[in-house]
């Protein structure tokens, strides 16, 4: 069996990497001249900027033998337990357990109201609810406003009164349905982990993103196109056709391309689903100096709602991730825009740097004088898993049940993360497989 994988990002290398692992003959193409996607090493001055993902939790049951598969070695973020929100005009931070609930920026009331969450009854109902009216049901006004913002912020820079809890935080939905209540289930969760068995930590690659894409890309050798950009795929009787610079055939072809652009290789009511995707365009400022730190120790600070910024959050990249930058240097990754300020990204750097500086500026009660400056725009941007996406991907997959041998797989269908894109690689190359 021959498989055709069109996009060379960490889609579609994971999933090539689980083909490959079952003996399936694989091809990849990739428009651009390198593998990886937007989750490309930037080297600038000493500085290793990553623009896309930068770290990732393990131990994970699909991510970590893929990571193992390719040789990629990685390293304890041990800072990243320290984390911050700037709300109300003030930077607190935030524990790594359910206490996180209890943040100082919250009133004595809301603080009560959140203790009273294992009490408030659970949904019973299947309707799609927003992400704001989870938390503010389950937490509260004030509490459940201020958390659905920050994991909106955090994940998707996105709005969480338009955020589907379910798809785009399933395990929250999991919590109560099975617990009852969020809190409850965490902690039972917790309890119920075996005294033996390590937690999930974050975790960075050892080097940079780009020698992780390269371990994992070179399984493949010369079944790696670069240079390849797809014109058209259509299917003909049991085998699929990829028209480029080169006629590509398969008996399978999976596209690991955001859902806009895989839009525009297939026809009819399939592509136009597809392009009812909705992303939040996003730019990440990088900002380095020499000399002493700014910044706090730690992973990173989110910026509540009602601040009015084009600062969405700020990733202490030489705290947690030390080999980001040259010793005796700083190094910060600011993510603004987002589906709530999306023209942020369409401002000229002379505009949009010292916005971003004055903003970071004013959360750290520090002035900065950055050397090295980098500034990379994300356009469609981060998928937007809004109330309505579950609906929408149980139609497109009815829809792609019409096209025996064609897959689907990426970041804009069910999750964002990296441990998502690993465990998606499994349920394609499981479906490869069975066909």
């Amino acid at each position: 069996m021959t498989v055709v994988v069109v996009g060379g990002g960490l889609a579609g290398l994971f999933t090539a990497s689980e083909l490959t692992a079952r003996d399936i003959d694989v091809v990849v193409l990739e428009e651009s001249p390198v593998a990886g996607g937007v989750a490309r090493t930037i080297e600038k001055d000493g500085f290793a900027l990553e623009p896309a993902v930068g770290s990732f939790s393990l131990p994970h049951p699909h991510l970590t033998p893929l990571l193992d598969r390719a040789g990629v070695a990685t390293a304890v973020a041990v800072q990243a337990s320290i984390r911050y929100v700037y709300a109300e005009g003030r930077l607190v931070a935030i524990p790594g357990s359910p206490k996180a609930l209890l943040v100082p920026v919250l009133g004595i009331k809301s603080k009560l109201r959140v203790l009273f969450e294992p009490l408030v009854p659970a949904c019973r109902t299947d309707d799609d609810e927003s992400l704001a009216e989870f938390f503010r049901r389950r937490l509260g006004e004030q509490a459940g406003g201020l958390v659905s913002w920050l994991m909106a912020t955090g994940v998707y820079a996105g709005d969480p009164g338009r955020l589907s809890v379910g798809a785009a935080f399933p395990a929250l939905a999991e919590l109560e349905r099975t617990h009852g209540s969020v809190i409850k289930g965490a902690i039972r969760r917790r309890r119920a982990r075996p005294s033996n068995q390590a937690g999930t930590r974050v975790h960075v690659p050892e080097g940079d993103v780009s020698g992780l894409i390269d371990a994992i890309g070179g399984q493949l050798g010369d079944r790696f196109y670069p240079g390849f950009a797809v014109r058209s795929l259509r299917r003909e009787g049991q085998t699929w056709i990829v028209e480029g610079p080169e006629r590509i055939t398969a008996d399978a072809a999976v596209l690991a391309i955001g859902p806009n652009a895989a839009a525009d290789l297939v026809d009819g009511e399939l592509g136009a689903a597809l392009a009812e995707c909705v992303a939040a365009p996003t730019a990440v400022v990088f900002l380095g100096g020499r000399g002493p730190s700014p910044l706090p120790d730690g992973f990173g600070a989110l910026v509540g709602p009602g601040e009015g910024w084009s600062t969405r959050g700020v990733l202490f990249e030489s705290a947690y991730a030390p080999s980001r930058a040259p010793e005796g240097c700083w190094l910060a990754k600011v993510i603004v825009g987002g589906v709530t300020a999306p023209s942020v990204v369409d401002r000229d750097d002379e505009r949009l740097i010292p916005e971003v500086v004055s903003e970071v500026e004013a959360i750290f009660g520090v002035r900065l004088v950055p050397d090295v400056i980098e500034v990379v725009r994300h356009r469609p941007g981060i998928p937007q898993y809004e109330v309505g996406h579950r609906r929408w991907l149980a139609g497109v997959e009815r829809l792609l049940a019409a096209e025996p041998g064609l897959h689907l797989t990426g970041w804009g269908y069910r999750g964002v993360g990296i441990a998502n894109l690993a465990t998606d690689a499994v349920r394609v190359a499981d479906a490869v497989t069975r066909s």
